[in-house]
Order: C-alpha cells, then structure tokens, then sequence
C-alpha cells in the first residue's frame, strides 16, 4: 500500500512539474505588444522594424542598484559620448528561445539574455525583473 501511494505521489509532482516547465516556455511573441519594462523604467519591445531598446536612467557613482542588461547596452553603444539615454531600434535584432530562456541578439557585438520566471516577468542575466502589461496569448 505505501509503494502505491509514493508511486501517486511521485506521479503527481512529477507532473506538476511538466506543467509548470511549459507555462514558463519563452515565445518570441511575448517580446510583442507592450514588450518589458523593468522598475528602472526600461523598455524592451519586439516592433514590426526590429526591437526597440530604451532607456533614459541616469546612474549615479554612488548609487548601489544592480545594474540592467539595457544599462550595459546603453554603456555600450553610448561609450563615446557620455550620455544616458537611448531610444534604439535595432534593424537586424533577433530573438531566439529554447526552454524557458531567450537568446537576444541586437547587433554583432550585442547579445542578451533573459529568463522567464512567470506568465509575465522575466529576469536578466544581472537578476534585474522586467514585467509585461500584455498576458500572454495562449492560443500560441
């Protein structure tokens, strides 16, 4: 009787978990519609001409938050002339998924990663959150 019972119990966590893996598979299509944004007030957003990268946080020397994925883009692209905004779209951005990740590429020298942790948050690889407005579409 106690062999029967684990063997449920087994089954049931078991499939708990299947579950819970393919609600968080990641889809190109939750980059589109409002995109994400994270509490620093970024944005990221699959548009029809590419995806679209903006920030206008400004990080002081002596601020001790983590810094996001977009700020070290940010960095990146606006290393020569010293500002801290952006509003890019990047032409021949892509999005690739496998499991519940996304591999974003934004230019040659450019790629991000993020983690989907719920129907409507992700995570970078910095551990910053982002959160989307949109609900995910489940006939997709």
């Amino acid at each position: 009787m106690k062999k029967i019972i684990l063997f449920i119990l087994t089954t049931l966590l078991l499939t708990a978990c299947i579950k819970n893996d393919v609600a968080l598979e990641a889809k190109v299509s939750d980059f589109e519609g409002s995109g994400f944004k994270n509490k620093y007030g970024q944005l990221i957003i699959l548009v029809e001409d590419g995806i679209l990268v903006a920030s206008s946080r400004m990080i002081l020397s002596h601020e001790k938050t983590k810094k996001s994925s977009i700020d070290e883009v940010v960095e990146k692209e606006n290393a020569e002339s010293g500002t801290s905004n952006l509003f890019k779209i990047y032409n021949k951005g892509k999005i690739e998924t496998k499991g519940s990740k996304y591999y974003v590429t934004l230019d040659d020298n450019i790629s991000l990663e993020f983690e989907k942790t719920g129907q409507r948050i992700i995570k970078d690889s910095n551990g910053v959150v982002y959160f989307t407005q949109e609900f995910p579409n489940s006939n997709n």
